[in-house]
């Protein structure tokens, strides 16, 4: 990492990285699986339930994380991700807690996790929530770190799997 002439923290990843996803919190995911398609006519949605038990290593402020979550993607420049959360103490929560429902995070495409994980930890930024194992495989990875002060938004930088698993649902439902 090197600081610019302007004092901004440069990170390498950032430059060459791709911003593949938005990530929006919601209060309920069905209903904005509605909102969403019928405002921006976006889908289909693919889904998934992430939690302690499909994710390694599923984290939270470094303890093992309890809660779950239901994601819904759809499109590919940017995806858009729809994410409702079950249980308590996550970073959605403390996202909700000051900010409300709305857009959360920014997902960045990186080719390898741990050496651009390490470059943020190195540049200061905390890591607050991370999990792997999420792919057909075994593989995939993400983790989220504060940017907020200097990106007025979360950052998560996502290993995509060689192959998704299964989706746990997809919407509409295929006929």
């Amino acid at each position: 990492m090197s600081i610019d002439q302007a004092g901004f923290r440069r990170l390498p990843f950032l430059a060459e990285g791709q911003i593949v996803q938005i990530g929006i919190v919601v209060p309920d995911l069905k209903a904005a699986l509605r909102t969403w398609s019928a405002a921006l006519g976006l889908g289909p949605w693919i889904g998934f339930h992430f939690t302690p038990e499909t994710v390694q290593d599923f984290t939270y402020r470094g303890e093992p994380a309890t809660y779950s979550i239901d994601i819904a993607m759809t499109g590919a420049g940017p995806q858009v991700e729809l994410i409702e959360v079950h249980g308590e103490q996550s970073l959605y929560h403390e996202w909700t807690d000051v900010h409300g429902y709305g857009i959360q995070h920014l997902g960045i495409r990186v080719a390898e996790m741990e050496p651009v994980k390490q470059e943020m930890l190195d540049a200061g930024y905390e890591l607050i929530q991370s999990g792997h194992g999420y792919g057909a495989a075994g593989d995939g990875a993400f983790a989220y770190f504060d940017t907020l002060e200097e990106f007025g938004t979360i950052f998560e930088l996502i290993q995509v799997p060689a192959e998704r698993r299964t989706p746990d649902f997809v919407w509409p439902d295929p006929v």
